[in-house]
């Protein structure tokens, strides 16, 4: 009887042991924060700041997994795809959630239904940038001197079918001017044509500007978001400027999402976790410091916004005919 008793109990010990993750209470194992983006980059900054206050809160390990890849396309992917327990969630940003399903029709996930989104983290502002050489400190000066200089105004992006992209085409057909696109592979490329005279002007996000703006030799001329980013302050939106896209808001976000099947009691934890980090006291100037101005909008806001700009982007995308590069 003894035996029979001590093998039950060696039996159920092996059994709780073998027990399902999700059995036990939710984090009992680390979570992956997938970032459809190459490591060392801005958005990969954000991540790891999160994933290291995330993983305090949680008790359990947040680990970075880069995913980068055709244009964010597949780190998305990887977590539409995954089991919606917890452990494996999304830090992405609006190009591969609200552009990308316009540039891409055939695209393997849909970003709208197949995502939860928990909380959008923070953005970072778009500024239209001139060389300092060209001596203009308004953007009308700036673009009335590059309009009368050879090769008139061009204007470098991180690439086509880029928020960036979108944001010059309607400014072209808003402004009339005569405006070149220029793409380039991503928006260091572009930060250096602008340095090399190489364009006129560049719109990039902040955090590869900030140096350059600090130095002076790029001149910050306005934003492409409806009111002033307080990253920068002193630079105008586009609105201001020349009364131009007021209400449009072109900036580069990052959120936390999970698979859309995920428990709704584990997507709380997870939100709750995102919240007490944003809310420190010292994030925002950390934030700051990587060219990024702290948003943290919960999920049904962050939700309605997706939608909204998904809207907006569709709309303008097949307007102007922009195609992915």
């Amino acid at each position: 009887m003894q035996r029979r008793t001590a093998l039950a109990t060696l039996g159920a010990s092996m059994l709780g042991a073998m027990a399902p993750a999700w059995a036990q209470g939710f984090p009992n194992a680390a979570v992956k924060l997938i970032v459809p983006y190459s490591a060392g980059g801005g958005a990969d900054a954000v991540a790891r700041l999160l994933a290291l206050g995330m993983g305090e809160e949680l008790k359990q390990g947040v680990i970075v997994d880069n995913r980068a890849g055709a244009g964010g396309m597949v780190g998305a992917e990887a977590v539409a795809k995954a089991a919606p327990d917890g452990y494996t969630v999304l830090f992405a940003g609006n190009p591969e959630l609200t552009i990308v399903p316009w540039l891409h029709p055939k695209l393997s996930y849909a970003p709208l239904t197949d995502f939860t989104p928990l909380v959008l983290v923070s953005q970072s502002p778009n500024v239209l940038v001139a060389n300092a050489s060209l001596s203009a400190k308004t953007l009308r000066a700036a673009l009335e001197t590059a309009r009368k200089a050879p090769g008139g105004i061009t204007i470098g992006t991180p690439g086509n079918g880029t928020p960036q992209h979108i944001a010059v085409e309607l400014l072209k057909q808003q402004s009339g001017m005569d405006i070149v696109h220029v793409p380039y592979k991503g928006a260091s490329p572009a930060t250096v044509a602008a340095l090399g005279g190489e364009v006129s002007f560049a719109l990039v996000g902040a955090p590869p500007l900030l140096p350059h703006l600090a130095s002076g030799k790029l001149v910050p001329l306005a934003v492409t978001q409806p009111k002033r980013s307080p990253l920068l302050p002193e630079v105008p939106t586009l609105g201001e400027a020349i009364g131009l896209m007021r209400d449009d808001d072109f900036v580069a976000w990052y959120g936390v999402l999970v698979p859309s099947r995920t428990p709704p009691e584990t997507a709380k934890q997870l939100e709750k976790a995102a919240f007490a980090v944003l809310k420190r006291s010292d994030t925002q100037a950390k934030l700051a410091s990587l060219g990024t101005d702290l948003v943290a909008l919960p999920t049904d806001k962050f939700s309605e916004r997706m939608r909204n700009e998904s809207k907006r982007y569709s709309e303008i995308i097949h307007r102007f005919g922009i195609k992915a590069a």
